[in-house]
Formats: structure tokens, sequence, C-alpha cells
């Protein structure tokens, strides 16, 4: 029987995958954007070939550096998840052009320059996965689950480990 990944909003891959490959990230966050890109690289082809599901969990940690992270995932549509990781791509690759602005500025380039609204839905989302965090005791972002087998990136995990871990999880 196949896990059921809890809060799967943003899943891209098989649900009925054999690996499933978890992670707690926020925008704002410099080693998100590095696990992200990483993670971009080498998940793909396992996603393609059915063997990972990637799940992306937001995590709005009430931390001041994360603010802005948190304020850019309340822009996020979670009905359209293809376009969340395209957008996510793009604001991890722009992060230290907005990061560390004001959110008036956050909001007008959210609006403007990609189209978005604020949406009340994700609140909730947010709400659910915080809670999440709260129960698998997250302190940090990025945390990774690799079938529930928990990782700091980049301290445990980097992406020849993330390649390798999911190797040890298909043998």
């Amino acid at each position: 029987m196949t896990k059921v990944v809890e809060n799967a909003f943003l899943s891209y891959g098989n649900p009925d995958a054999p690996v499933k490959v978890e992670v707690f990230l926020n925008l704002a966050c410099p080693y998100c954007a590095t696990f992200f890109e990483a993670a971009d690289e080498v998940l793909a082809p396992y996603i393609e070939n059915n063997q990972v599901q990637y799940v992306i969990k937001h995590y709005d940690k009430p931390r001041e550096m994360l603010l802005y992270g948190t304020l850019a995932n309340l822009f996020f549509d979670y009905k359209e998840p293809e376009r969340i990781y395209e957008l996510m791509k793009d604001l991890f690759k722009k992060q230290s052009e907005w990061s560390e602005s004001d959110s008036d500025s956050i909001k007008k380039m959210l609006t403007e320059q990609y189209g978005l609204k604020e949406e009340p839905d994700t609140i909730d989302i947010s709400l659910q996965i915080t809670s999440e965090a709260i129960k698998r005791k997250v302190k940090m972002v990025p945390t990774v689950f690799i079938n529930d087998k928990e990782f700091q990136f980049p301290v445990e995990l980097d992406a020849l480990g993330l390649r390798d871990e999911v190797e040890n999880a298909l043998a």
C-alpha cells in the first residue's frame, strides 16, 4: 500500500511512486533556493519515470527573514501547481532582487510582473502546512523527507546526497 503524503497541494509526479520526497521550504530562504535548483535537476528523471513523487510544502515559518516568502506564497493559486512550480523557479532565481525589498514593492511585483492576486484559500493551506511542520518537528527550512527519513539541507544532504538517497530508497 502506497503512503499518501499529507498536504500534497504542490505535488509533482505519480502519487503511487515508491519514493516520496517532501520538502518544507520558504521562497525567501537562500538555502531553499539552492535546494530547489538541485532538486529540479536531480529529481526530474525520477519523476518522469514514475519513481518519485515530489511534494513542495511552502512553510510560512514565523521568522523575520522569511516573511516576504510568506507574503509571496499568499499570491499562489494552489489549484495550479504547475504554474506555481514555474513561479517558484523564477522567484528563487531572482530572490536577491526582491527578498530585501519591502512588502508593497513585492505585492506590486507579484501583481504587475506575474499577474497574480492574493488568494484567500492559501491562508488555510498555509495553516495546514504549518500544523504539519509543528507535528513533524520541522525546525528549519529547507527540511527534506525522503520516505519519512529527515534531512537538513545543506548540512546532511546536498544534490549528490539527494540522488544517492533516492537511489537507496529505490533499491
